[in-house]
């Protein structure tokens, strides 16, 4: 690492020098203020040579009505100043020469053009859905789903986003999507990240980007592809912020509020935000297993288990930093992002265990099961941003680290008895001692440089290096005392180095734009199964291209194509071999011996109007890996899940996305996806087809009433799918708000209803040769959410949202 340092020092003392320097030659420079003295984002600002009033150069003022012409030649100039909701304005003649190499216009006040201002804050209204080359963004802000909402609920309300029961989101039937927050991973595991996202308000949110063909720059995991929660960032001139407040109940009690203050100047920007989240919840489930001694005979015996799980939720998540503007061209920015919180279950499970020919009772157990999970996150980042001009000519540098310890108290205590409710064994007790310790570090650059307005190259260069550590230890009661449990215990510590570098080529000629990259990343990993005695390691590398084209037929009418190669590296918790216990019968454990799984992805997509989006899409991954049930060979009685190296998939899919607007009052987005997956999976000598057709159906309608009042109604529908050895029947949901604008439009409040009907249950059927499962989730999902959020400050003046160097080992923790 230290001769990577050394170079990016030279190099950041490289680029600063040519800036010093660059300030030798003649420039203008200038500010862009309103009346009130507020910075006019954006406004194009035109030098003129004074003896013909030809223009010699354009440039557009950035965020915050900075603007500024590096090398102007020596001459007599004058500058105009164009902005829609202000009044031109012209400076007065001025003269560069070598006695005057530099002219500083200070601040410059344009006045307000009333008779424009209303047709262009419409015409800048952002649309909810964008269709870009390489991604499809959601703009949620100022959207119908920006209130009332929890992180987790809005993703499910996105088109083609999926959720499952493990907290896997799949996008358009493909499972293993990356979540990205702000252009980074999170680094925690499903149940982590599910719990993070509870408690992220959709008030903190301004957009999402789904990528399902990331192009070279992005990393190369998560084939499924990647979404990206684009949290708010107020740029504002002064004080400003918001408050933000919810309260409601499920089947218990949920609470939860915000608060985000900004402060900025010329010279620097602070930021912050904190949220809390309190929320009482309560599932129930339901398994039946099959134990099978022949598979292609009928049941030997069956279980039927019921549980209720009551996770209390108690998440504290917070955000702080600043950025300083060095110069006009340069900017030093430090973030530190971090959560604390609980979430304690208790878990009472009834089991009955019965012969299948007679239906008679074996046994029945009944436990009850007490999780105690606490964790603590933190991220540290220093980002350097140095712009060469103002034609997207610039140089990012970050580097990320991030601290993440999570643990697990468990207690199962079981007690077993006939039908006559006598007492047949003695009390059966495990305890377990579940940590988790993670520590990341990521250095990342990425240069663009383009070389005129339809030629541009983008490269980079980016290294992580992870480590995880879990020591794991359960003790089981034995003569009424604990003892160490030498067969389920165990100590795992998981190194992982990737290298990345990145080449990405754009172009644009007429009606034609294209896009084409090259990704290579050489991953480096060593596990130390300490307890075993057992080490593995894996050294590889590979090489992911991508591209890109897209042809507008007309301004009605544009085709794009688009293609890349993707890779689904096994998440750290997968890798590790150790056992976690859902309950005495029943456990989940990793698998070192995992190896990635890789994918072709194709994707065609027909836009209609700037609004109506068709596509075609299609998969081909091998070496899956997903999770297989079984047997334990020292309990038959008792069912693994363990993620194994599958064999092959295929998806096939045809989407339509509709955003309507048939009334002025009445904005609707809809969305229909047909997919079909296909399996091929090896098992004891003979090659299991599987395949699932699936129809998913999407819709989110806002109702704009008289008097600041609003209506909104959506739903999903989902017919069933195919994910390996599991098959998943219909399930849907309805949800309902109303919301109403106050205090000068600075402020709502909101009521939604979540899932009114109670549809949104999972009823699935798990094949293999020894068990089969058949099992029905009952979540926690009737909600009723009272809202508030206040908006207070200047006016809105947003700069681009910064985005760290760690984004591709996220969920894999």
């Amino acid at each position: 690492m230290f001769h990577h340092c050394r170079y990016l020092l030279s190099l950041f003392l490289v680029f600063t020098l040519f800036v010093a320097s660059a300030q030798n030659s003649a420039k203008i420079m200038g500010r862009v203020l309103d009346e009130q003295n507020e910075p006019v984002p954006h406004a194009q600002v035109t030098l003129h040579r004074v003896h013909d009033g030809t223009v010699a150069k354009i440039i557009t003022a950035d965020s915050i009505g900075n603007f500024i012409f590096p090398n102007a030649p020596y001459g007599n100039y004058y500058v105009h100043i164009k902005n829609m909701t202000h009044e031109d304005f012209k400076t007065s003649q001025f003269i560069l020469s070598e006695h005057v190499n530099a002219y500083d216009f200070g601040k410059i006040v344009l006045l307000q053009n009333n008779a424009y201002l209303g047709e262009v804050v419409i015409n800048k209204r952002k649309q909810f859905i964008e269709q870009h080359q390489d991604k499809t963004i959601f703009n949620i802000e100022n959207s119908a789903l920006a209130d009332g909402n929890s992180g987790l609920e809005l993703l499910t309300k996105i088109p083609g986003i999926s959720l499952d029961d493990n907290g896997t989101f799949s996008l358009k039937g493909k499972s293993g999507a990356s979540i990205m927050i702000n252009g980074k991973l999170t680094y925690l595991s499903a149940d982590q990240l599910a719990n993070l996202l509870r408690s992220t308000s959709s008030n903190d949110i301004t957009k999402i980007e789904v990528m399902t063909n990331p192009n070279a720059k992005q990393d190369a995991a998560g084939t499924s592809g990647i979404i990206n929660i684009v949290l708010k960032k107020g740029l504002k001139q002064g004080l400003n912020g918001a408050v933000s407040g919810n309260m409601g109940a499920g089947r218990g009690l949920h609470l939860g509020g915000s608060l985000d203050l900004n402060y900025r100047t010329e010279k620097v920007n602070i930021f912050g935000n904190y949220n809390q989240y309190f929320q009482n919840l309560e599932y129930y489930n339901s398994l039946t297993r099959y134990f099978y001694k022949d598979a292609q005979a009928e049941p030997e015996t069956f279980s039927q288990q019921e549980n209720k799980i009551q996770p209390k939720l108690r998440s504290n998540n917070f955000r702080v930093g600043m950025d300083f503007y060095l110069s006009s061209k340069q900017t030093l920015g430090f973030l530190l992002n971090g959560g604390f919180g609980k979430y304690p279950k208790y878990e009472p499970t009834t089991n009955h265990f019965r012969n299948y020919a007679t239906k008679d009772l074996i046994w029945s157990a009944s436990t009850i099961t007490e999780g105690k999970e606490r964790w603590e996150d933190m991220l540290y980042n220093i980002n350097y941003n140095l712009k060469f001009n103002e034609n997207g000519h610039e140089l990012k540098v970050d580097f990320d680290m991030i601290d993440h310890y999570s643990k697990m108290d468990q207690t199962l205590n079981t007690k077993y008895s006939n039908e006559n409710q006598n007492n047949i064994r003695p009390l059966s007790s495990r305890t377990g001692d579940i940590p988790s310790d993670s520590k990341v570090y990521v250095a990342k650059i990425d240069y663009t440089l383009p070389f005129n307005e339809t030629f541009k190259l983008e490269t980079g260069w980016k290294s992580s290096h992870i480590r995880t550590e879990n020591d794991l230890r359960y003790d089981t009661l034995l003569n009424e005392n604990y003892v160490p449990d030498l067969s389920t215990s165990n100590h795992f510590i998981y190194k992982e180095t990737i290298q990345a570098g990145y080449v990405n080529l754009s172009k644009t000629w007429n009606k034609f734009s294209t896009q084409v990259g090259l990704r290579a990343e050489h991953t480096s990993t060593d596990g130390n199964q300490i307890t075993l005695n057992e080490q593995f390691s894996k050294d590889y590398l590979k090489f992911f291209p991508s591209a890109f084209l897209s042809y507008s037929i007309n301004n009605n009418h544009k085709v794009q194509l688009s293609y890349s190669y993707r890779i689904e590296r096994p998440s750290f918790w997968s890798l590790n071999p150790f056992r976690v216990y859902t309950d005495p019968f029943s456990y989940s454990e990793g698998n070192s011996k995992l190896d990635p799984a890789y994918e072709h992805a194709y994707e065609a997509n027909y836009t209609l109007a700037n609004k109506y989006i068709f596509t075609l899409n299609y998969a081909d991954r091998s070496n899956v890996v997903n999770d297989i049930i079984g047997l334990d060979p020292t309990n038959k009685q008792i069912t693994f899940e363990r993620p194994e190296n599958i064999g092959s998939f295929k998806n096939f899919g045809v989407s339509f996305m509709a955003p309507t607007q048939l009334f002025s009052w009445w904005t609707a987005t809809h969305f229909a996806n047909y997919y079909r997956n296909e399996y091929e999976i090896p098992q004891e000598n003979e090659l299991i087809k599987r395949s699932g057709n699936t129809l998913s159906l999407n819709t989110q309608n806002t109702f704009k009433l008289p008097k600041d009042w609003s209506v909104e109604i959506g739903g999903n529908y989902n017919s069933g799918l195919t994910i390996g050895l599991t098959n998943i029947k219909s399930y849907g949901l309805i949800y309902s708000g109303i919301q109403k604008s106050i205090l000068s439009k600075k402020a709502t409040i909101k009521l939604v209803v979540n899932d009114i009907f109670h549809t949104n249950n999972r009823r699935y059927e798990t094949v293999s040769n020894a068990v089969r499962l058949i099992g029905k989730s009952n979540p926690d999902s009737r909600t009723a959410i009272l809202s508030f959020n206040y908006r207070f400050g200047g006016s809105d003046n947003r700069a681009k949202e910064r985005s760290t160097g760690s984004e591709d080992i996220k969920n894999r923790l």
